[in-house]
């Protein structure tokens, strides 16, 4: 198969089990654009004509099968993220550290107020 064929079936097998996670509207073959490929794992956007939602979709081919993830990273946050290194064990501890000495409200922090209770 060559890879102008593999990518359309790709997408088709996209588009017939991926619904908007906003609205639920089933995504059609142009709502889907493939980003990014790295080995077997590639990073597609998707936009909803229904709501205009954005996500990042990411399908990891293995042995003829693939597992699709879809997120809420827009494809502007995927390409900030994607050359980042992982997160390490030190910033995990370093984050905890924080949080544990945080006692502001965390409504400071979130660019969304939390709701009055």
């Amino acid at each position: 198969m060559n890879q102008n064929a593999l990518t359309q079936a790709i997408i088709r097998q996209i588009v017939a089990h991926t619904r908007c996670a906003v609205c639920g509207h089933h995504f059609s073959i142009n709502d889907v654009r493939v980003i990014g490929r790295r080995e077997n794992v590639w990073a597609m956007s998707v936009s909803c004509r229904e709501c205009r939602t954005q996500a990042l979709l990411l399908a990891a081919m293995a042995e003829g099968a693939m597992q699709s993830l879809y997120t809420d990273l827009t494809p502007d946050e995927w390409e900030r993220f994607r050359e980042r290194p992982p997160v390490s064990v030190d910033d995990v501890i370093t984050f905890h550290q924080h949080m544990r000495a945080y006692t502001g409200d965390f409504s400071e922090i979130l660019e969304e107020p939390l709701p009055e209770e």
